[in-house]
Parts: structure tokens; C-alpha cells; sequence
């Protein structure tokens, strides 16, 4: 979670949203803040806010700054905030939410009039510019898996796009979409791109490394041995300089009326 928290902080030029907020922020709730990262380091540059962040992993340190707290909750359960939050934020919450429509309908509901959700996540393809994504052969076809995979269990990796007409469904207004790039490796030319594709190839060896077996030993019957060859085949294409991967990022943000 820290590396990604880094890879974003490159991407956005080390700022935390894109959202207008504007200074009068009172209450924050980070949805998913594994680690709190975000959530910390938002509650040091907005010390008057009361930021809250929650997790079904106790996983967050114990100091944090005085107005920063975590809660073990679950998002998709029903929300029972006494208060309204000016800010709602949500990253990497892809393969996480089973009801995007309701997620969006409760983060409005629990929203004062003028607050803002944003939402960072990539969306589970792994594209190319130079039409040398059809030569990863072994990495496209890991992600087809999981891309399934995450289906057959309820919550998506490749409905990310959607989210911007849901946040319109739901009654958001001033709705805004930018959409990034995470390079995989240093290929690309452009500095900033080039160290971004440093660190997000070394998180996708995690995330290889963290989500292969479960799927292809219980879902689809591999034995070890040719789940750590998959695996080993699944790098090299990462690894090939030939190879220009990258994941499309999308940063969604709202206004509540």
C-alpha cells in the first residue's frame, strides 16, 4: 500500500486529490485506507480537519497525528455517521466493491451540501500505445484470469470507467474524469513516466506474487510447479523492454449539491 501511495504521489506531483476543495474542510472519510498513508498524511496538511480512516484490516500504526482515527468497518455495510464529511475518498478500491451504486448513493447521503468523493483506481487492462501489448502473451492472459476471477466473486477489476456515470446516477454534479498512466518498467522516454514505471513494475511482481496461486491453484486446478512457471513467464513479459505495458488510471471526482 505505501508503494502505491508513492506511485501516486509521483503521478500527482505529490498532491493527494484533484478535487477543488478549497480550505474550509472539516470532516475526510478515507474508505479502504489500508495502511492510513492517505489519511495521515492528509491530516498533517489540513490540521483542522478530523479525518477518519477505515479498514476491515487493523493494519494502520498506532501514532498518528491528533486528528487522524481509524476504524475497523467495512464501506459496503450500512453507513451510520451521526455527522456529514466535506470530503470522501476512495483509491484503489477496484476488485473491493460489490455495489458500486449503492457505494456512491451512501457517500452522497453522508456528503454536506458542496463535499466532494473522489475516487483513484486503475482499470484492470494492460494496454499499449505501440500495439506491443499483444506480445505479452503471458501477462495477458494472467489478466484475463483475474479479470474473471474477480467477477465470478462479485467485485470487479475493470469497472473503474463506470464510475463516473454512477457518481451521475446517484446525483453528483460537476462530475470530473482525468485519466493517467501507470507504465509497467522503464520504458517510456519521459522522466517523470520512466521512475513511475521503476516502482510500478516492482509493485506488479507483488501483486503477481500476492494473487496468482489463489486463483489458478483453487479456481482453476494448477499444481505448484506450473504456477511458479506461469509466474516466471508472467515477469519476463513485464521485464521485456520490448513490451510497453501500461494501466490506465482514472481519478473521478463529484460535487454534492
Amino acid at each position: 500500500m505505501d508503494m502505491v501511495h508513492h506511485i501516486y504521489s509521483l503521478l500527482l506531483g505529490g498532491r493527494l486529490f484533484l478535487a477543488p476543495l478549497g480550505d474550509n474542510i472539516r470532516r475526510v472519510l478515507d474508505l479502504g485506507t489500508g495502511t492510513g498513508i492517505w489519511a495521515i498524511d492528509f491530516a498533517d496538511t489540513h490540521p483542522a480537519a478530523e479525518v477518519v480512516g477505515i479498514d476491515l484490516s487493523p493494519i494502520q500504526p498506532l501514532w498518528t497525528p491528533p486528528n487522524c482515527v481509524f476504524e475497523v468497518d467495512d464501506f459496503e455495510s450500512d453507513w451510520l455517521y451521526r455527522h456529514p464529511f466535506d470530503f470522501i475518498h476512495g483509491r484503489e478500491l477496484e476488485g473491493c466493491i460489490a455495489n458500486e451504486d449503492q457505494l456512491f448513493q451512501q457517500a452522497f447521503q453522508n456528503l454536506s451540501s458542496g463535499g466532494y468523493v473522489e475516487m483513484q483506481a486503475v482499470d484492470g487492462y494492460f494496454l499499449s500505445d505501440d500495439d506491443t501489448a499483444h506480445l505479452a502473451t503471458s501477462a495477458q492472459r494472467w489478466i484475463k484470469s483475474m479479470l474473471e476471477g474477480s467477477r465470478k466473486f462479485g467485485k470487479p477489476l475493470d469497472s473503474v470507467s463506470q464510475w463516473k456515470e454512477k457518481m451521475e446516477n446517484a446525483g453528483f454534479v460537476d462530475i470530473h474524469q482525468e485519466i493517467y498512466k501507470f507504465p509497467i518498467g522503464p520504458w517510456p522516454k519521459d522522466p517523470k513516466l520512466k521512475e513511475i514505471g521503476v516502482w510500478q513494475y516492482w509493485q506488479q511482481l507483488q501483486v503477481v506474487e500476492s494473487y496468482t496461486h489463489g486463483i489458478y491453484s483453487r479456481v482453476l486446478g494448477w499444481d505448484k510447479l506450473e504456477i511458479e512457471v506461469f509466474k516466471a513467464k508472467v515477469k519476463n513479459d513485464f521485464k521485456n523492454p520490448e513490451i510497453h505495458l501500461y494501466l490506465p488510471v482514472y481519478i473521478v471526482w463529484g460535487r454534492k449539491p
